[in-house]
Order: C-alpha cells, then sequence, then structure tokens
C-alpha cells in the first residue's frame, strides 16, 4: 500500500502532466472553447468526485458541497471569471495552489484568443483599407469607393446589411450614398431623409460616439417601420468624421434574430477611423475633377467669345456670370485697375449696373484698394470698423460682405475680380475666387494677343497702303508727268518741220509709244491706290472696276455710303483681287458682286459659277486679302468646291472696341 507522501508525489506528478496538455493546446494556438474545456476536464479529473466549474463575476456557483477551493481568472487585469473545485470531500492540500495554476492557464488562453482576435479584426480591416485605398489611387469615381466601404464594413462584421450615409449640417437632412441591403433597404440609395426618421443619427448627433439599437419596436417613423418589415434587428453605427465635421455615419444591421456581438459599435467605429482618409480623398477627388471641368467649361465658353472677336464687355460679362455660376453667388463685378487708383467696370452680372454707365461699386472699390495693398485676395465683412466716409456709402450700398481677388497678367495687376453679397459669404471663398481668376487672367492674355496681332496686322496694311499712296503720287507727279511732257515736245518738233515721210512716221510711232506707255504708267498707279477710290468712295470706285474688268461683272452697290478709307480699300482690293483671280482660272461666263453697309458692318460678295477648286496658300494674293480683312477686325471666308463656282464673302466693322481702346493704367 502507498503512503501518504508516495500518493502526494502521485497527485503532483498527474497535475503537472494535467497542465502541460493544456498548455500544449494553448501553445499549438487551439480554439478557446476547447482550450477552456480541456482545463475544466483535466481539473475535474484530478479532483473527482470534486465537481468543476466556471463563474463569470456577475454569477453564482452552483453548488451546495461542504468544501469548495476557488482561483481568479485575471485577463489583463481584469477579473474575467472564477474556477471553482468543490466536493463533499476534503480536497488535497495542494488543490488550491494547482487550481490557480490552471486559472492561469484559462487566463492566457483567454487573453490569447482576444490577441488572436484584435490581430485578425486589425488584418481584415487593414486589407479593407488596402483595397479602398487601391480604388482611390485608381482614380475610382466616389460611388465606387463608397460602395467598397460599405462593403468591406459588412464583411467586417459579419452582416448583410450595411449603410454609408452622409449627414447636411444645413439642413438635418441626410442621404444614403450607398447600402448593401439591396431590395430590402429602408432607403434606397440616393434617398433623403429627415433627423426625426434616422434614430441611429439622431443617436450620434446626441453623443457624438459609436451607437447601438438593440429593439426598434416602437421607434418611429416610416424608417423605422421599413426596417422592421424587411425583417431587421440590431443595429450599430458610427461617426464619419472629415476635418473635425460630422460628414456621416456609417450603420450596420443584424437579421431580426440574431444578435450582434458586444464590441461591434467599437469595431465599426475603428473600422469608420481608416476609412475616414479614403472618403475624404474619394470626396476631394470629386471637387477637384466638378471643379476642373466647371472652369475647363467656363473657359471653353469665354474662349469662344474672344475667338468670336466679341467686344470686351460682352466678354467681360461673360466672365462675371461664368464666376457667378461657379461660386454660387447673384452678384461679380470685373474691374481695370489703373495707375491713379481708379476702377474701371469691365463686365457685371448686375444688368442695371452695366445698363448704368458702367460704375464701380465703392465696396468694390474698397476692397480693390487692400488688394493692391496686399497683393492678393482680401475681404471686407464690417463696414463699422472702416473710419473713411466711403465706408458709410458702401454699407448704403446694401452689401453685407465683399471679397475681391487679383487679376495677373504677365505678374503685373491688371485688374479684379469682385463678389458682392447681401449675406455673410462662406469661409474660403478668397481661395476659390483666386482660383477662377487664373480664367480671367488668360481671357484677357488672349484678347490682348489677338489684339495685339490684329493692331500689328494693321500697322503693316497700313504701311503698306502708305507705301502705295507715295509710289501712285511718285508716278502721277513725276514718271506720268515728264511721259506727257516727252510727248507733247515731240509732236512740237514734228509740227515746226518739214520732215521726211518715213522719219514723220517714225516720230508718230514713237509718239503713240509714249502714249501707250503713259496710259500703262497710270493702269498701274491706279491698281496701287486708285485716286478715284479717294475721290469719290467705293460705289464708283467699284463701277470703274467691273467696266475695265476682262470678264463680264454684275455689280450691285447701290447706296453704299462713304466709308472710313481702310475700309473702304480693303473691299476694293479683295474685289480687284477676286476679279482678277475668276479671269484667270475660274472659266465662268460671268461674276456677280455684291456690297452693302449698315451702321456697323459692310458685307461684299464675289461669286461665279466657275470650275471653282480656289485655295488660300502660299503663292495665292487671297493671303494677303486675308491678312488686311481680319487686321480690320473683318472675316474673310472662301467656299470653292471643285466643279461648282467660288464664293467669296467679307464682312467688316465699321467701329470696333478693343481692350486697347479702354482706359490705360
Amino acid at each position: 500500500m502507498l503512503g501518504e507522501t508516495d500518493r502526494n508525489l502521485a497527485r503532483s506528478l498527474c497535475e503537472e502532466q494535467a497542465l502541460r496538455r493544456v498548455a500544449t493546446l494553448i501553445a499549438e494556438g487551439s480554439a478557446d472553447d476547447v482550450a477552456l474545456a480541456a482545463v475544466v476536464a483535466e481539473a475535474a479529473e484530478l479532483y473527482a468526485p470534486a465537481h468543476v466549474q466556471v463563474v463569470h463575476p456577475a454569477g453564482v456557483a452552483t453548488t451546495e458541497a461542504r468544501f469548495a477551493v476557488e482561483a481568479p481568472v485575471l485577463v489583463d487585469g481584469t477579473l474575467w471569471g472564477v474556477l471553482v473545485a468543490a466536493s463533499d470531500e476534503p480536497l488535497a492540500p495542494s488543490c488550491a495552489a494547482r487550481l490557480a495554476d490552471f486559472a492561469h492557464l484559462m487566463a492566457t488562453a483567454i487573453a490569447n484568443g482576444r490577441t488572436r482576435d484584435e490581430l485578425r479584426a486589425v488584418a481584415e480591416a487593414q486589407g479593407s483599407l488596402r483595397k479602398v485605398a487601391t480604388l482611390v489611387a485608381q482614380d475610382a469615381s466616389p460611388q465606387a469607393v463608397f460602395a467598397a466601404v460599405a462593403v468591406e464594413a459588412a464583411r467586417i462584421l459579419r452582416v448583410g446589411a450595411v449603410s454609408l450615409v452622409k449627414f447636411d449640417a444645413d439642413t438635418l437632412i441626410y442621404t444614403k450614398i450607398y447600402g448593401t441591403h439591396g431590395e430590402r433597404a429602408a432607403v434606397v440609395d440616393g434617398g433623403t431623409w429627415p433627423i426625426e426618421d434616422c434614430p441611429e443619427g439622431a443617436l450620434i448627433l446626441q453623443t457624438g460616439q459609436p451607437v447601438r439599437i438593440d429593439d426598434w419596436t416602437f421607434l418611429p417613423g416610416p424608417v423605422a417601420a421599413r426596417h422592421r418589415e424587411q425583417g431587421f434587428g440590431q443595429c450599430v453605427a458610427a461617426p464619419v468624421h472629415l476635418d473635425g465635421a460630422l460628414w456621416g455615419h456609417i450603420a450596420a444591421f443584424g437579421e431580426a434574430d440574431d444578435v450582434l456581438p458586444d464590441g461591434s459599435e467599437t469595431r465599426l467605429a475603428d473600422f469608420t477611423q481608416l476609412m475616414a482618409s479614403a472618403i475624404a480623398n474619394a470626396q476631394a477627388r470629386e471637387h477637384l475633377r466638378s471643379l476642373a471641368e466647371q472652369q475647363g467649361a467656363a473657359l471653353r465658353r469665354v474662349a469662344t467669345l474672344v475667338g468670336q472677336r466679341a467686344s470686351p464687355g460682352m466678354i467681360f460679362d461673360a466672365v462675371a456670370a461664368e464666376a457667378s455660376r461657379a461660386l454660387r453667388v447673384s452678384r461679380v463685378d470685373v474691374g481695370r485697375c489703373h495707375g491713379d487708383g481708379r476702377v474701371t467696370l469691365l463686365g457685371s452680372t448686375d444688368d442695371l449696373v452695366r445698363s448704368n454707365g458702367r460704375a464701380f461699386s465703392r465696396g468694390g472699390e474698397l476692397v480693390t484698394a487692400r488688394v493692391r495693398e496686399t497683393g492678393s485676395a482680401a475681404r471686407i465683412d464690417d463696414w463699422a470698423a472702416l473710419p473713411t466716409e466711403a465706408a458709410g456709402v458702401a454699407a448704403r450700398e446694401g452689401f453685407r460682405s465683399v471679397v475681391g481677388a487679383p487679376i495677373r497678367v504677365d505678374s503685373t495687376l491688371w485688374g479684379v475680380i469682385v463678389v458682392l453679397a447681401e449675406e455673410p459669404l462662406a469661409a474660403g471663398i478668397e481661395t476659390r475666387l483666386t482660383d477662377f481668376t487664373h480664367l480671367v487672367a488668360s481671357s484677357v492674355a488672349n484678347v490682348q494677343a489677338r489684339d495685339n496681332l490684329i493692331a500689328s496686322r494693321a500697322r503693316i496694311v497700313a504701311a503698306s497702303d502708305e507705301v502705295r499712296r507715295r509710289i501712285e503720287r511718285d508716278l502721277h507727279d513725276g514718271l506720268q508727268q515728264r511721259l506727257i511732257a516727252l510727248g507733247l515736245g515731240l509732236r512740237a518738233a514734228r509740227a515746226k518741220s518739214a520732215l521726211p515721210a518715213d522719219l514723220h512716221d517714225a516720230l508718230t510711232d514713237v509718239a503713240r509709244g509714249l502714249d501707250d506707255v503713259l496710259e500703262e504708267v497710270r493702269i498701274y498707279s491706279q491698281g496701287l491706290h486708285p485716286p478715284l477710290l479717294s475721290r469719290s468712295g467705293l460705289g464708283p470706285a467699284l463701277r470703274t472696276l467691273a467696266r475695265r474688268a476682262p470678264i463680264p461683272v454684275a455689280l450691285t452697290a447701290d447706296g453704299v455710303p462713304r466709308l472710313p478709307e481702310p475700309v473702304e480699300t480693303a473691299v476694293y482690293y479683295t474685289v480687284s483681287e477676286a476679279l482678277a483671280n475668276a479671269a484667270k482660272h475660274s472659266q465662268a461666263p460671268e461674276v456677280t458682286v455684291s456690297v452693302e453697309a449698315d451702321a456697323g458692318t459692310v458685307r461684299a460678295t464675289i461669286a461665279d459659277q466657275g470650275v471653282g477648286g480656289a485655295a488660300i496658300g502660299p503663292g495665292s494674293g487671297l493671303v494677303g486679302l486675308v491678312d488686311r480683312i481680319e487686321a480690320l477686325g473683318g472675316r474673310f471666308t472662301l467656299v470653292s468646291p471643285i466643279g461648282q463656282g467660288t464664293r467669296i464673302d467679307i464682312e467688316l466693322p465699321l467701329t470696333a472696341q478693343t481692350i486697347g481702346d479702354l482706359p490705360t493704367p
């Protein structure tokens, strides 16, 4: 028979073996329930017939045994439960110590399980973040990013229904961005509902924390009713904050018979913190894309006006309208800054201002002065803080808030664009207005480039015309007069002397030759700059040109008044060159020419029914005509399909305003 010492030794060996078996299970990463069951089973076998159980802190051991030993299970310093061994017979002296060892192993298994769960949750969240971040990096649409966020939240929480909801703090309205519910959704994607019908959103607004709703039974409103009808139960939701402000929330819904695990709202909150940056990036990209599209469309509309040679007033009215549309404000003025401090109104969205002599507002002048001082955007929200008399006048204009931003062309302050509002303007509008001034700067630069080109062409044409006039005068006053004198002298010499017949005939031939040369010089000088055009105007000059043309001409130019000399010259040379080309190349029986003028424009058309095929290109006399017409702000159009004749249309303004006509600094 074993002695007491031997029995104690044998018990100790059994206890050590049991502890090793449990420790091995835990070290191998066995599931939590397996490890905990092994702890209870090993302890129960060791201390049989003692009853072994685990009691949670709020529970009570279910035993009426006379003897009991307890060991606390501490997980991360917190009492998780108590391991109890109870028996009607006395327990071994080592039972308390060994039970404590088992309790420690149990705590280790629980802690390891928690760690594995936390690591798994972190890995899942990081995997979700990588998926969403990849979409953002690939410039996916915001809707695709938002859908991915909702899907990943559903996967992490292991639920079927997740909604990403945006909140409008101004209207207290929620908008559902995306949901994984499908047809069971209480609110469709893109749908809106008020705060009183969004219980989880209302709780988030109230607490600022993740929330949980376990019972929807008595919640009012159509959304809650639909939620119940579709068989959903518990809900957890977590706020999404962007730049310190509430953007919205993510809500996850379990089925009616499901129980969402404790801490689900915390896991969802951790997930939303990771996703917030992705949502912000997607939203920022969408904002930039939208802004680029708006500015691109605005620039194209303004550029079209520039290309159509619209007046500066029309162009800058369009610029003001585009700024008004982009910034969502009603009153925008565009001004030209001058060196003496004045500001001239170029464009405005206010019809009354435009029709009232284009006077710049006093509020606009004051904010422009600040723009001049700082070289950057400025705003005025409090007129009472300005001591000047002008501030009182500005206040009486009725604008509560005024913001101005500089327009720079070639790094120099050219003008200003001003927003005027009867209510306080939103913060940050200075930046958006500054961005928009780049459009204005490019438009101004384009108009200036156009005007510079037109002015350069005009100077070239004017110089060419002056040379033509000088040559014509020199021919008329010099060579023509000498030829006339020579002819008269020759005829006088022939008449005074009795000459042999052959010599007389020879002198007669020379006199005729001098007359022919004189006529050629006269025709050449008229081609350079016909005197009749200067003396009598376009109608008589064209009629003479038509009579002398080598091809029949049907001319309609009745009632054309005297026009500015550059315009008359341009029309005359266009008709002259077109008639010459038609005579050489068209094989047409006739050319029709029509000229008409009204208060602001002169138009001319030269057309034939010849072989067509004319083109503007190197070596063509039409190139110089195009330059001449466009130098005067006009249009030159050539239509000449092969076999269908040729038509030239020109249109010239009788008055034209350019930026160069405006007051300069």
